[in-house]
């Protein structure tokens, strides 16, 4: 037997109960109880809707959903970081690669050129630190707006606004330069940061220009719920 459109609804608030706060998961949760409740009833006819319910939520563990939750986060952010990276790859081969090369010299010259090194390792950071930061706020603002519409999140939305976790790492680039102040005078030492942190800014731009849209525009495609402006 088929659940009514009301218990439907009923799958959602109780999702929403056990702390699942995001539509596209509740919505694989909902599917996932409904089967089993489904298959319950067509077993035992006698079996109410609650009861079957609670048979199939104990079957998710002592801690619920919160299993799911965490490997549905992993399996995003997985599949975020291997995006960025087969778009990165094209950095290292030809044309792209001369770009690359182009830009790590470029920013290798800049360091040796100008007498204190460190002004240039701060505002490269200040700045790498301050494109992103920007851009999560823009996207903040756009899932708040389309929360208040449509009063749903998206466990996609979040991983897109942490970059797929690539966030995380920002500091250590940033660290880089500032925690080896005196080696930062060394040629050798400059050109290895050189490389570093025009490979970051790279795979920044990736994720936040090139990434991000795109997985917005394959999620509209898929989910007629999700809102892509």
């Amino acid at each position: 037997m088929k659940l009514t459109e009301p218990q439907i609804q009923q799958l959602y608030t109780f999702t929403q109960k056990h702390y699942v706060d995001w539509y596209d998961v509740q919505t694989e949760l909902v599917d996932h109880l409904a089967n089993g409740i489904e298959t319950q009833l067509e077993e035992n006819p006698n079996l109410t809707f609650e009861s079957a319910l609670h048979f199939e939520f104990k079957k998710f563990g002592v801690i619920g959903f919160s299993d799911v939750i965490e490997e549905k986060i992993k399996a995003l952010n997985k599949h975020y970081q291997l995006l960025v990276w087969h778009y990165f790859k094209d950095f290292f081969k030809l044309p792209k690669i001369i770009l690359t090369l182009f830009f790590v010299w470029g920013y290798f010259q800049i360091l040796i050129a100008v007498p204190n090194r460190l002004w240039v390792v701060g505002v490269s950071s200040f700045l790498l630190f301050v494109i992103p930061i920007y851009k999560i706020y823009k996207q903040s603002q756009r899932i708040k707006r389309i929360k208040k519409q449509t009063n749903k999140k998206w466990l996609f939305d979040n991983t897109s606004l942490q970059l797929g976790g690539m966030i995380q790492s920002l500091n250590i680039v940033i660290q880089i330069g500032f925690f080896n102040r005196d080696a930062i005078w060394s040629n050798a030492f400059s050109l290895s940061f050189s490389v570093a942190i025009v490979l970051f800014s790279l795979a920044l731009y990736i994720a936040i220009y090139i990434v991000s849209p795109k997985l917005r525009k394959d999620m509209a495609k898929q989910q007629p719920d999700y809102k892509f402006a």
